[in-house]
């Protein structure tokens, strides 16, 4: 399969997270942003979390912050 060929298929996925600032990358860190949220459900500080995941993955903490920030925005989707 050629690039051109996923490209047509996926286009109307990939206006939708253009027009959401979603970064090409970012599929990356859903495992990270899953167990952020299941630390926070099990009673975790903010700032320990973040800690915690940051050296688990050894990104920076406002790294990190940042990433869960995007992830956890909600998309504006077309009717």
């Amino acid at each position: 399969m050629k690039v051109v060929e996923i490209l047509k298929i996926s286009t109307e996925m990939l206006k939708l997270l253009s027009k959401n600032e979603v970064s090409r990358d970012d599929w990356r860190f859903v495992k990270m942003y899953e167990e952020y949220k299941n630390m926070r459900s099990l009673g975790v500080k903010y700032r320990e979390s973040v800690r915690l995941l940051s050296e688990e993955y050894k990104i920076g903490r406002a790294t990190v912050e940042r990433i869960l920030k995007r992830l956890d925005k909600t998309v504006n989707c077309p009717q």
